[in-house]
């Protein structure tokens, strides 16, 4: 079977599908990862054959994951990025699924939905955090996680329908040259290409984020894509030095979030680890003016797998990608969390909620008493460590990549 797999979005989008990719391969499926050019490399070395697709991995994550992104400058700011880039891209979209017999794809409003459609092939979403109404919690970008019943199911309402009306004046030239029925703006997700019902893959383990008992059944939680097989990486001699000439140190890094406070920010964890007395390995964007490392600090300038570092450092501190959530967690490490933008603030309160560090502060609050703080209850506090213990134990049960593989061949069978 030819499989299409399209994400927009960051590495931390890219680097699941390519686990999930594999498993499919594995079993006797043609894979096409679909993703921006930058991710070309990251394909091919895991042997997918790679599409192209029209624009710049950057310009979108930060248009869209700006740390001041609020529900006033979000609509705009996407839909002044997508207007430049809608006719090419949906074109790369239509070519990289021609000869495929379904698409799977992450969230990306109903344009995908769209391709499917003008195709006629099943298509198959996978989300990454929450993205369906329930009173438990608001929608995973909002600040406020803790609005209450009423509001939380109020703020999905208001972003499906503004998400929507900017979709529907992206396409609805598109969709009536191709003979497609305009779709309307609705306040809830709508997964229905035709008469078929679009079957939804929550990679996130039930043990971290419990399935909403409201969500219908077409919404599958599989667990995290982790991928099994063992880390191979060869680190540089001064990051095993570093490692091996006192106790764990902990891990800072933000990914791809940055901002223009990035060496204030810098300035304060430094200060902050002093006077925790602790080590760190810092990464990231965090790193822009040629720091040198020492014994307190090992400065990474390039890219370290999570699944090498995690298991030998003694706690972790990052901005909640949901990636890099799931891989602190699979290695019982305790977790702070720092939420930038998107789904972040959902990721940092759920650590919390759940047991495994302190409660989430964004970064505009950080100062460095505040940061002290956190560093000391992160890293002496025993019940974030046992309950991080707990919960890698639960995930290590748990087989997410061979779960949402079984779930795509049925459903693909099913349509």
């Amino acid at each position: 079977m030819n499989i299409t797999m399209v994400t927009m979005g960051s590495a931390g989008d890219v680097r699941p599908y390519i686990v999930l990719g594999n498993e499919l391969k594995k079993r006797g499926h043609n894979i096409t990862l679909a993703a921006f050019s930058s991710f070309a490399c990251m394909s091919e070395e895991a042997g997918l054959p790679f599409f192209p697709l029209s624009g710049n991995a950057e310009k979108f994550i930060s248009s869209i994951m700006n740390p001041d992104t609020n529900a006033v400058t979000y609509l705009p700011r996407l839909y002044k990025m997508l207007h430049a880039i809608v006719p090419d891209l949906l074109r790369d979209l239509e070519d990289s699924c021609k000869n495929a017999d379904a698409m799977i794809c992450n969230y990306f409003g109903s344009v995908y939905y769209s391709i499917a459609e003008k195709l006629h092939i099943p298509c198959i979403q996978t989300h990454f955090f929450p993205m369906d109404p329930t009173a438990a919690i608001p929608m995973s970008s909002f600040r406020n996680q803790n609005l209450g019943p009423a509001m939380n199911k109020l703020t999905y309402k208001f972003a499906y329908y503004a998400i929507g009306t900017v979709e529907g004046i992206l396409l609805s030239g598109w969709r009536k040259k191709s003979n497609i029925t305009k779709r309307k703006p609705s306040t809830h997700p709508v997964y229905r290409i035709g008469n078929h019902e679009i079957p939804v893959i929550y990679a996130i383990s039930p043990s971290v984020f419990p399935r909403p008992s409201e969500w219908p059944d077409n919404l599958k939680m599989a667990g995290f894509l982790f991928d099994s097989s063992s880390c191979e990486w060869e680190p540089p001699k001064d990051l095993e030095d570093f490692l091996s000439i006192g106790e764990k140190p902990v891990y800072i890094g933000f990914g791809s979030m940055r901002t223009g406070d990035m060496n204030h920010m810098l300035s304060i964890i430094l200060r902050s680890l002093h006077a925790a007395g602790l080590r760190a390995v810092i990464s990231g964007a965090l790193i822009g003016n040629n720091h040198k490392s020492n014994r307190k600090v090992y400065f990474a300038d390039r890219y370290v797998p999570h699944d090498w570092l995690f298991p030998r450092v003694s706690a972790v501190i990052h901005h909640g990608g949901a990636g890099t959530v799931a891989a602190g967690l699979r290695w019982g490490c305790p977790t702070w969390v720092l939420p930038f933008a998107g789904d972040q603030p959902f990721w940092g309160m759920q650590v919390w909620r759940i047991g495994c560090g302190p409660r989430p502060i964004s970064r505009e609050k950080i100062t460095v008493q505040k940061f002290t703080e956190g560093l000391l209850d992160l890293t002496s506090h025993a019940e974030y460590k046992k309950r991080a213990a707990d919960i890698a134990d639960r995930l290590s049960k748990e087989n997410g990549k061979s779960t949402a593989a079984d779930l795509i061949e049925s459903f693909i069978r099913e349509w």
